[in-house]
């Protein structure tokens, strides 16, 4: 059994975040009386950091593990979400470079959203093994022959390095094809 965990190095950086969104909404609420327009925009603000916080803190806490039928998530939140009940898959790539054309996890980020009828499963491409969870997902969606989108067409396509289908270059091999690849 092999589990995917997010590593504590990316979480100390969330962790900071929630932190340091906490401390900047809510001193000024406790030094004074700052109005209730001005409670209300501090309080939200608040409560958004407060929630990133325990996003944080389930990630932390959970581990995901891939199985025959499923993946199993470990952790608060206990659950499971099987290959039969999804229904939709999207690969979302966030760039943090200003070549938004680029799609190595070097300059950005991938979000794995996986859904089914009753449920959704969020995964960032920071947890350990994403590859393996990729392949897992890309192998389901092969079997069972979903449609993705286009975006998610063209993510998971760079991801495995083939071509565009728009462009006529050939695609890059960097030792993550997918055997049959995601049509």
């Amino acid at each position: 059994m092999i589990y995917h965990r997010y590593p504590a190095r990316s979480l100390m950086w969330d962790y900071c975040r929630a932190a340091a969104g906490l401390l900047i909404a809510l001193v000024p609420l406790t030094m004074g009386a700052p109005g209730a327009f001005f409670t209300l925009l501090l309080g939200t603000i608040a409560a958004l950091f407060f929630f990133y916080g325990l996003r944080t803190v389930n990630q932390h806490m959970s581990a995901l593990e891939i199985r025959e039928d499923g993946i199993m998530n470990h952790g608060p939140r206990k659950k499971f979400f099987g290959w039969d009940d999804l229904s939709d898959v999207r690969l979302r790539y966030y760039s943090t470079a200003r070549d938004k054309n680029r799609r190595s996890l070097d300059t950005g980020w991938m979000e794995l959203k996986l859904t089914s009828p009753t449920d959704k499963l969020r995964i960032d491409s920071e947890i350990s093994g994403f590859d393996k969870i990729l392949d897992a997902v890309a192998s389901v969606i092969e079997r069972r022959h979903l449609e993705l989108d286009e975006t998610s067409q063209q993510n998971f396509n760079a991801y495995y390095g083939k071509a565009d289908e728009s462009d006529d270059g050939p695609g890059r091999d960097d030792g993550r094809n997918h055997p049959g690849g995601v049509r």
